[in-house]
């Protein structure tokens, strides 16, 4: 029988790096100036770190097909499983377009940027690659795992690390930086909620860890490897964006940062006089390869977790089907067609506010899947000690208590404070339509599982047709139900 390949403490933190990291979140977090280094940092410390710990021992503990959704069904049961299943692919949908706007982008910077002043380029380019990657992922998950993970390496971390190391020659030239370097931008200036709200977006930009978290059981000695490779992630995490999203507030104005474009901007603002543009041509393309792998990642993995969601009977049978290499056909279609509907918004809204507006949303809906998840790892912890975890969140049933049940509490405080608009210089964004659309969009969201859950048949329990291996009645989750 073939044995997995061991994975090092240094792959694991570079993969848990090369998923979290990304480019489409540096310009509107680089709008905070020096203040987001403690902003990471804390947010490191109450959010990133807790998610790595729990979604480690969890996903040791029950390491079978189904992600996030088998942890809260043997944890909370399968009314809460659908509903974190649900908001885990519902927020990616939401998260789509900003990253395709990247993409946008960088095709734009490729060929010429005046094209990027047509929504309907931005719009054909999104939808373009979207398709592209869905077709692409019918062939399955493993077909596409290597090469999406090359390109997170290649089109991810190594635009971030160049745009950091032009941003430090321009200043070490004695060229002037865009926002203030002064120690005192160290300290935040909090003068009101909505200032704090602006800064909640980096949830969003800290999320996706247990995603890796299948990688977790193949670590060598977990119980030291895991917490050494979760704080190695977090230190290359925080390093990376930080100085990546600074690479673009020192050398764009605030004014003038695009939430899309900002760090093409970064090469473009230096390269561009100095007569050598051809340059930003290729980080361009560099860029829309790190974008198309974190679309190739993202395509396919929550979409799996629907399908391993069918063998309980909760998803309809027509989002049941899966294609020969085991993809979740009609469910991706779906996905796809949600997200094309959405890119819409790009033709008839200011670009800006629909990305904060989409990123406050997916940052939302991924909260609750995560405080469901803290949860879930609380109640097994209890309920299930028998269950063999090579790796435990350290400190025995309060320290399982103070990093889940804090990690909870910070996912609420953050889904409720969510909704009061922003006060930022870049973006404006008026309570009196922001608030409403933010809690009636988080509400209709919420209701549909609950209502799928409420309203499935017994017919609904996939069938050997479809592709999906049923499961015993008496399984641990029908017991509990």
């Amino acid at each position: 029988m073939h044995t997995p390949r061991r994975v090092s403490l240094f792959v694991l933190a570079m993969m848990n790096t090369a998923i979290v990291v990304g480019l489409e979140g540096l310009p509107e977090v680089g709008s905070f100036g020096l203040s987001l280094i403690a902003w990471y940092a804390l947010f490191t410390l109450v959010f990133f770190l807790p998610v790595g710990l729990v979604s480690a021992e969890l996903g040791v503990g029950f390491p079978h097909e189904g992600g996030v959704y088998l942890w809260v069904k043997e944890g909370l049961g399968p009314r809460s499983a659908l509903v974190a299943v649900w908001c885990q692919w519902l927020q990616i949908l939401v998260w789509y377009p900003t990253v395709l706007a990247v993409c946008a982008v960088s095709v734009g910077y490729v060929i010429s940027p005046d094209m990027l002043d047509s929504p309907w380029f931005v719009l054909l380019v999104s939808l373009g690659v979207f398709w592209l990657a869905t077709i692409a992922n019918f062939r399955g998950l493993h077909a596409t795992g290597s090469i999406t993970t090359w390109f997170l390496y290649i089109g991810t971390i190594l635009p971030v690390v160049l745009a950091i190391g032009l941003a430090t020659w321009w200043l070490l030239s004695g060229n002037p930086s865009a926002i203030p370097l002064e120690a005192s931008g160290l300290v935040p200036q909090v003068g009101s909620i909505g200032q704090f709200v602006g800064i909640l977006a980096i949830f969003s930009f800290l999320s996706g860890l247990e995603a890796n978290a299948v990688h977790f059981n193949r670590v060598k000695n977990p119980q030291r490897s895991i917490p050494i490779a979760l704080l190695l992630s977090g230190v290359l995490v925080l390093v990376i964006s930080v100085l990546g999203a600074l690479s673009v507030a020192v050398l764009v104005p605030l004014p003038d940062i695009d939430f899309a474009a900002g760090t093409l901007q970064v090469f473009s603002h230096v390269l561009e006089p100095m007569g050598v543009g051809w340059i930003v041509r290729i980080i361009a393309i560099l860029a829309l390869i790190g974008m198309i792998g974190h679309i190739m990642v993202w395509v396919i993995g929550p979409t799996e977790s629907i399908r391993v969601a069918a063998h309980d009977g909760l998803v309809p049978p027509i989002l049941q089907r899966v294609t020969g290499g085991g993809a979740p056909r009609n469910v991706m279609l779906l996905q796809a067609i949600v997200v094309s509907a959405i890119c819409m918004l790009m033709l008839v809204l200011d670009m800006n506010s629909v990305f904060y507006v989409l990123t406050i949303v997916s940052a939302q809906i991924y909260l609750v899947m995560y405080t469901l998840m803290f949860i879930s790892a609380i109640v097994l912890r209890i309920t299930r000690p028998d269950v063999k975890r090579s790796f435990r969140v350290p400190g025995g049933r309060w320290g399982i208590w103070v990093v889940a049940g804090g990690g909870a509490m910070t996912c609420v405080a953050g889904i409720v404070l969510m909704h009061v608009p922003p006060e930022m210089e870049s973006v404006h964004l008026s309570s009196s339509w922001f608030t409403p659309i933010v809690a009636g969009v988080l509400l209709s969201i919420l209701a549909v599982p609950l209502a799928l859950y409420r309203w499935r048949n017994p017919s609904w329990k996939a069938s050997d047709e479809t592709g999906i291996e049923t499961k015993s009645p008496d399984s641990a989750w029908e017991r509990g139900d």
